[in-house]
């Protein structure tokens, strides 16, 4: 080979290695960890909406005695506020390893809180009623579901972790993706289950005591059984179902916190439990697909789906639980305290702060048809009195 062809071949052998090198250089530069920009103003509304409910939480923290229940949406919704605003400065710049790790963690940790404030409601809800309506204590509701979730997420951190490795080292992240899928799938089975008793226990508190009542001499014109038609009947609180509720099922729920009931929001708060549950057990579920395309399966790399099926659902049950937050439901002072529950004075006779005027209330309400009766017997008494005198 003639000197002038080896110099040919060592310069176009030099510029490929060059060119190779400007390739890999802009790859490098322009990786983009979502595979699409960013929308900055969809997740600039879902970072502000979040705040917004943070600072109201935050606010009522204040305002309000419901410790546990501020405490933990506070930290659910700044969470989810922190991840929006990663997803905002990922706007432009989605090569950023640490604005993609901040929404990705926050984005994942978030639903546990919020749902660890709905867990212990659901306790209150309990006690409020009675907890012979209930299949399980109501504390072990936040026992156990709390748990799951610590659970699932150490899993799914375990699984991030062993992915972020496996990238990083040059090899292959699937196993990593699998074990983060399978800690969500976790959390999607306990969030089933809590649905299970959610619903078996609206379903005792709405039908255990269908049966004791005479329909023809109240006059309703449906009875109230169990079926599936009265079960939304009930949940969506119809004037016949609030008629019956207060009219018969009323004297079986515990009676000292009759004068929460009475709160005509509190008629409603199943409604709204189920549906902010629903929501974010829908969003568990698009996590659980998403990540089981793959990175680069086609919900991860379409952000309208993140946004529609994430944001949307957290954000569903964020909103209906400003008018629903348990001071306006359950009263400014808190009756229904973690101690309350777990030394179940709510089934004792002892006083329990305001508890005797909660039961007077509940007398007042509750027992006019019965001293009109007296009333009537009194007066069938004194004529027959009077008739036997003369």
């Amino acid at each position: 080979m003639s000197p002038a062809t080896t110099d040919i071949s060592r310069s176009q052998l030099s510029a490929a290695v060059a060119n190779l090198a400007i390739k890999i250089r802009d790859l490098d530069e322009n990786y983009n960890f979502y595979s699409y920009n960013p929308n900055f103003g969809g997740n600039d509304l879902f970072h502000t909406i979040y705040m917004l409910i943070f600072w109201y939480t935050v606010g009522m923290l204040y305002y309000s005695r419901y410790w546990w229940y501020n405490v933990t949406f506070i930290c659910g919704f700044a969470l989810e506020g922190i991840g929006y605003l990663g997803r905002v400065l990922s706007h432009n710049k989605g090569d950023v390893l640490s604005y993609y790790i901040m929404q990705s963690i926050c984005l994942t940790i978030a639903p546990a809180f919020i749902m660890a404030g709905i867990y212990f409601l659901f306790g209150q809800l309990v006690v409020i009623h009675g907890r012979q309506y209930s299949f399980l204590k109501p504390m072990w509701y936040s026992y156990f579901f709390i748990g799951s979730d610590i659970f699932s997420l150490l899993v799914q951190s375990s699984g991030g972790s062993l992915a972020s490795t496996a990238s990083s080292g040059g090899g292959s992240a699937q196993m990593g993706l699998n074990i983060t899928v399978a800690g969500i799938v976790l959390q999607v089975i306990a969030m089933t289950v809590f649905l299970g008793f959610w619903f078996e226990f609206l379903n005792r508190v709405y039908f255990k005591h269908a049966e004791s009542y005479d329909y023809n001499q109240q006059g309703y014109k449906v009875p109230m059984t169990r079926s599936f038609g009265n079960f939304i009947r009930f949940l969506f609180n119809t004037k016949s179902v609030r008629q019956y509720r207060h009219e018969h099922l009323e004297q079986f729920y515990n009676k000292k916190f009759a004068s929460i009931r009475q709160n005509k929001l509190f008629d409603w708060m199943p409604l709204a439990m189920t549906i902010s549950v629903v929501a974010i057990y829908i969003r568990c579920i698009y996590r659980v697909v998403e990540l089981a395309m793959g990175l680069d399966g086609y919900l991860n790399t379409h952000e309208p789906y993140i946004l529609v099926l994430d944001a949307t659902m957290v954000t569903i049950c964020g909103i209906i639980f400003v008018p629903f937050h348990p001071v306006w439901v359950f009263g400014k002072k808190n009756i229904v305290k973690l101690a309350t529950i777990k030394k179940n004075l709510d089934e004792s006779d002892e006083e329990m702060g305001s508890h005797h005027e909660l039961d007077t209330v509940y007398r007042e309400y509750f027992t006019q048809e019965w001293e009109m009766d007296s009333n009537q017997d009194m007066g069938m008494r004194d004529e027959q009195i009077h008739r036997n005198a003369l």
